[in-house]
């Protein structure tokens, strides 16, 4: 077989060579392409850059990729022309809707990427420099339902141009919304509960707050979910619903923490040892930064099993630093006591041997 017997070969009402015309033009409209993305990349990105808006920025960053996609799909519908299916109707009929489709979702992806780039680089800095915090953490969420919006719109108009009617689409919804809202309805209630926190403010980002069992800090607020770092470092998402429904301890917002602990003092330290100790313990806790000064509470309270017994009590101001302030006065205590000859007791026994 001679290659122009080859090429002339018919398939599904079409030969080789009109298929390799179609497949030609349409990648040399990907070539077109590549060649417009790598033009807006350089001598347009350039041009922007010279200007002073923000706004031919972000339309360049946006508009980039879905050209391309948009040439591209020109490419395949110019290469159609050479093709024809007499015999196989549905053929260009779901291509045609295949496009179609293609088409709606890369302009309601660029209308999407656009809106938010307007939102991040014009709104955002606006919000930053509010005192309130409300619209810092409304925005996240006004940008997740503007996205849902414009794909919400694609999708029906896709629906609509591969035929199925909407308007009875839309009427069962209506019909089946009852049941949705008893079906979902924790969903409702974590929306609500979002709300309730973003109104009453029971909690900022980045507050340290103890809800149940579960401690840590707070990450992000979502519409379902608010989600909180642990101190083991892992993440836990708790229904916002919860928050409406349990106590909630802010502890960031306390005046100040309470510390409790109990030193033990070996039972050789004689009198003179031990109020050397209790003059240190209160030296530490009052140069330390981030403690109440007046508030400190430095008692001999009892002769215990292997000890004799310090009950301190002091208050850290600074509670976002709580931890590293109890650690730092500790190791202070410890090196005082190291340099003072002042031991501290452990555990002891004493057995007496009778003959």
């Amino acid at each position: 077989m001679d290659i122009t017997s080859f090429l002339s070969q018919t398939y599904f009402d079409n030969t080789i060579v009109s298929y390799l015309i179609f497949f030609l033009i349409a990648a040399g409209f990907v070539v077109v392409g590549k060649i417009i993305y790598y033009f807006s990349k350089t001598l347009l990105r350039r041009f922007a850059n010279k200007t002073q808006t923000k706004f031919d920025d972000i339309l360049i960053d946006m508009i980039e990729e879905p050209l391309l996609i948009f040439i591209v799909i020109l490419g395949l519908r110019v290469g159609w022309e050479f093709l024809s299916f007499p015999n196989y109707p549905i053929i260009p009929k779901y291509y045609g809707h295949i496009l179609y489709m293609i088409i709606t979702l890369n302009v309601a992806w660029f209308i999407s990427r656009f809106l938010d780039s307007l939102i991040e680089n014009y709104l955002l800095p606006l919000t930053q420099k509010t005192k309130t915090d409300l619209d810092d953490h409304l925005l996240p969420i006004i940008r997740k339902i503007i996205s849902v919006i414009v794909f919400g719109i694609a999708i029906i108009t896709i629906l609509d141009e591969f035929g199925i009617e909407i308007g009875p689409m839309l009427a069962g919804l209506g019909i089946g919304g009852l049941a949705f809202a008893l079906a979902s309805k924790d969903l409702i209630s974590n929306l609500f509960g979002s709300t309730t926190v973003l109104l009453d403010k029971p909690f900022s980002l980045g507050d340290w707050i103890k809800i149940g069992d579960y401690e840590g800090f707070v990450r992000e607020i979502g519409i379902r979910t608010t989600q909180i770092e642990t101190f083991e470092g892992s993440f836990i998402y708790i229904p916002n619903s919860k928050f409406t429904q349990n106590e909630v301890e802010n502890i960031s917002r306390r005046w100040a923490r309470r510390m409790k602990m109990t030193i033990g003092l070996t039972y050789n330290m004689n009198s003179q040892k031990i109020k050397k100790a209790k003059e240190l313990i209160k030296d530490v806790i009052v140069s330390e930064e981030g403690t109440s000064k007046e508030k400190i509470m430095i008692n001999f309270t009892e002769f215990g099993d292997f000890s004799k017994n310090i009950m301190v009590i002091y208050w850290v101001t600074d509670t976002s630093n709580y931890f590293n302030i109890v650690d730092s006065i500790n190791f202070k205590i410890m090196e005082s006591f190291e340099a003072h000859k002042i031991e501290f007791a452990f555990p002891t026994q004493t057995i007496e041997l009778v003959k």
